[in-house]
């Protein structure tokens, strides 16, 4: 629990300070109906914020809620210039609870040294936020859907940290703002975009000479912005996704030492003006072997001297659940031109499948890999899709009779004789399926209300049933030979 040190005059620039080690912290009530405040300085005007206060020094860690007045309150953002020219911080760790930083509000602080960490909540990074840290060597960004940092090329968040080589990037990050890292010209080795990156800002990276070696854009990334990667020098291959639809102008512009594109996409994506232009003269853009004329004859990518066809023949079998939700799609993957591929949408608990965009209902489905369709599983809520009946010691669902299984008075489930192959272990509290996994085309469990609460193959013949409630379930499997098994079993 932190104390309350004072409560400030009205010429002071906030509403309460808490002391810490040798100094003491300053908030801002930003709202008194959500509890939440800002860090600030304890002057409100110019340059000397903290005359007459202790600085901080060493260590600087901002708490993720403090106590005032009997009120806990949430810390979520640093002011703008908070800790300006506070040149004794030598290391920085901020809360998760941060949502914003204000402009300037760490620059010129030269002593922070190694690594600064921006949480996955950080929405907004104020301009000019930490220009001069020139101590800093690494940025950890886990900001998942960070809309705005710095705002242009003379007020970037970075400016002037001569020591920052490194910017590592959270799994979770969706966006890189615009101007992120523009003129971070001693950032050096290859950069590792994140997997669910979505969004690459305009001059993103631009003039970041020292990035080198191959980049590779993440497969949700649909749009590369203008000057993105602009005189990134170093960089000499580009692995593009085969979902990218657009290039804007001048991403790579005199990207001098790139000699080979590959571009995955069957259909080009379109290019902005120049945004190739400077590229090594030798570069190799290999694309797709069914798509070879289509990049000839596409504006940008036909001018590019040296197109070559990938062989064997492979392109991007694509598919996915409609809103990211309810489940996931396995079998997709890269394929010869040609193959014929199968897609299983598997259901997570409490969603069921709907069948596919384009209106089949097959689960299992086989397609043909050939062209530029990309697969949409529709997984929602689970809702009674079958009807199940109990009479007596008889199952039905929709009016069919269940396969009979005999009930002891300790509840264990014995199958008739020669139904044998699905049965329920109760000592594992799980289902057990002793068919080969090649044999099976489709595999749904429904509970004792007709939802659908598992569909697909299960690993290693069986079913983990701890993670279910108690109750009826009925287990439907269809085999390659058409052959049907429906059998009911009780979850205690």
């Amino acid at each position: 629990m932190m104390l309350v040190m004072g409560i400030c005059r009205s010429a002071w620039a906030y509403d309460f300070s808490v002391p810490m080690q040798g100094f003491s912290l300053y908030y801002n009530i930003i709202d008194s109906d959500d509890d939440v405040v800002e860090v600030t300085s304890p002057l409100p005007d110019g340059n000397l914020r903290w005359m007459g206060h202790e600085k901080p020094q060493g260590l600087l860690e901002i708490p993720a809620e403090v106590l005032f007045d009997g009120v806990r309150y949430t810390v979520v953002a640093i002011g703008d210039r908070a800790f300006a020219g506070c040149g004794d911080i030598t290391r920085l760790v901020l809360p998760p609870t941060i949502t914003d930083i204000g402009a300037s509000a760490f620059s010129n602080c030269g002593a922070i040294q190694g690594r600064v960490t921006i949480g996955e909540n950080v929405i907004n990074i104020g301009r000019s936020a930490f220009f001069g840290c020139a101590s800093i060597t690494e940025v950890v960004f886990n900001a998942v859907e960070c809309e705005f940092m710095g705002g242009s090329r003379s007020t970037i968040v970075f400016g002037s940290c001569r020591s920052l080589k490194k910017v590592t990037f959270g799994s979770r990050v969706r966006r890189i703002p615009d101007y992120a890292f523009v003129g971070m010209d001693n950032l050096a080795g290859p950069v590792i975009l994140p997997r669910d990156l979505e969004y690459i800002g305009e001059y993103a990276f631009a003039y970041c000479f020292g990035i080198t070696g191959t980049l590779r854009i993440p497969s949700n990334v649909r749009t590369i912005g203008q000057y993105a990667f602009a005189q990134c020098h170093g960089i000499n291959g580009l692995d593009l996704s085969a979902m990218l639809a657009r290039i804007d102008q001048r991403a790579f512009y005199q990207c001098v030492k790139l000699v080979r594109i590959n571009a995955k996409s069957l259909t080009p994506p379109v290019l902005g003006q120049e945004a190739f232009s400077g590229v090594a003269a030798n570069a190799i853009l290999n694309v797709p072997c069914i798509s070879a004329d289509r990049y000839r004859n596409a504006e940008g990518w036909g001018e590019m001297p040296n197109i070559r066809v990938n062989t064997p023949c492979k392109i991007a079998l694509v598919a996915s659940v409609a809103g990211s939700q309810g489940g996931t799609v396995m079998g997709t993957g890269s394929y010869n031109v040609g193959d014929t591929a199968t897609l299983v949408a598997v259901c997570y608990e409490g969603y069921s499948f709907h069948g596919w965009i384009d209106g089949s209902k097959d689960n299992p489905r086989r397609v043909v890999v050939n062209d530029t369709t990309s697969y949409v599983a529709l997984i929602q809520r689970a809702e009674i899709i079958h009807e199940v009946e109990y009479v007596h010691d008889t199952t039905y669902m929709d009016g069919v009779e269940v396969v009979y299984e005999i009930y002891e008075a300790n509840d264990v489930a014995v199958p008739m004789a020669g139904q044998d192959n699905v049965v329920y272990n109760r000592q594992k509290r799980r289902v057990e399926v002793h068919i080969d996994r090649r044999d099976i085309v489709g595999l749904s469990l429904y509970n004792d209300a007709g939802q659908c609460v598992f569909t697909g193959r299960p690993r290693h013949g069986r079913i983990k049933m701890r993670r279910f409630p108690t109750g009826h379930y009925v287990l439907r499997v269809t085999t390659n030979d058409d052959e049907q098994y429906l059998r009911f079993f009780h979850l205690k």
